[in-house]
């Protein structure tokens, strides 16, 4: 995985005059400034894995003026309490990236798309399997169910034991194989479950 700046970093940012006069100065330079910084915020709990990889963020837009700036990121599941920071960081490295320009920055979760686990990068489900022996469920839309392999022996034949894991979009699945309980990203009512989801603005 690629080193990428904090948060933290950005916001303690100085606001020297070479910074100010590098803010963006047209929409589309905004634009491509926010989305720079905003695919660098990682998620709580996965602080080596970025929203972008996760799938989380969704698009950028600025208005025709350049005084605002709409972020759009899509919740991995409603009532996620890792949704409130990850719009914090998104508000501030947003804010980071238009530093010495008056820009009102909108960060709102969408329901539509709704997110699914096929939204992470393979990059980031190799990482979730290597460090945090986290498995990912792909979509079961072909019918046949992709299922998730154990990320510790491999094993694609997985025994389900709880729709409900550590946090509300994990499940604990068994390996029969290496005899591991197993965490799988992407429940089985996931796609149900955020169906009903209505969008909503996280910070004004």
């Amino acid at each position: 995985m690629s080193e990428r700046r904090s948060t933290a970093a950005m916001e303690a940012a100085p606001t020297s005059t070479a910074a100010m006069e590098a803010a963006p100065t047209s929409t589309a330079a905004m634009e491509a400034a926010v989305l720079e910084a905003v695919s660098t915020v990682c998620d709580p709990e996965y602080p080596e894995i970025t929203i972008a990889e996760l799938g989380i963020l969704e698009c950028v837009a600025a208005n025709d003026d350049g005084d605002a700036v709409r972020i759009e990121l899509v919740p991995t599941m409603l009532g996620c309490p890792a949704l409130d920071v990850i719009a914090r960081d998104v508000a501030a490295a947003a804010r980071s990236a238009c530093m010495g320009s008056n820009v009102s920055v909108d960060v709102v979760f969408v329901a539509d798309p709704v997110w699914t686990p096929d939204r992470i990068a393979p990059g980031a489900v190799d990482f979730m399997a290597r460090e945090y022996s986290v498995a990912v469920r792909r979509a079961q839309s072909d019918g046949l169910g992709s299922g998730a392999a154990c990320p510790i022996c491999g094993n694609g034949a997985l025994e389900h034991r709880s729709d409900f894991g550590p946090t509300p979009c994990r499940s604990v699945e068994w390996c029969p194989s290496c005899r591991n309980p197993i965490e799988v990203v992407g429940r089985v009512d996931l796609p149900a479950a955020m169906g009903a989801a209505s969008a909503r603005s996280a910070f004004a």
